[in-house]
């Protein structure tokens, strides 16, 4: 007998376990606004901020109008954190790197480190943002 209820309880628990890591992260889909400070050895850090509609479909914030052309891929969602892989491509060259943001409900907190592969430079970003309302 204790050992089905053990055995039960196994299954409860990594049914609750699975379902949290396939659910999604706990974030309000809508339009959000992102500020963005770049930090790079030798130069002055500078902050940006661009609003972007967030959606279950698109989870990585990413400003679309600074001239570059961004790939991101290997997308991974384990909870309220979605990671990713970006490679992008603009008058500088190339760059390639790694992003991690959490979501906290109309929250975000996060980080994309960079790569320019030609000069070894490395860019940290550091990402902040919130929900502003709905998407257009």
């Amino acid at each position: 007998m204790s050992k089905n209820v053990f055995l039960l309880a196994m299954i409860v628990c990594l049914t609750l376990l699975a379902s949290l890591c396939w659910a999604g992260p706990q974030m309000k889909p809508g339009k959000w606004e992102i500020t963005t400070k770049t930090e790079m050895a030798g130069m002055p850090a500078q902050s940006s901020t661009h609003v972007q509609c967030i959606t279950g479909d698109d989870l990585v914030p990413m400003d679309r109008n600074q001239g570059q052309q961004c790939q991101v891929t290997d997308v991974k969602t384990i909870g309220n954190t979605v990671s990713w892989k970006i490679t992008c491509k603009g008058q500088g060259g190339e760059m390639t790197g790694t992003g991690e943001i959490t979501y906290e409900g109309d929250h975000m907190q996060g980080s994309m480190e960079m790569t320019i592969p030609g000069y070894g430079s490395q860019i940290k970003n550091t990402l902040s943002g919130h929900r502003i309302g709905p998407c257009d």
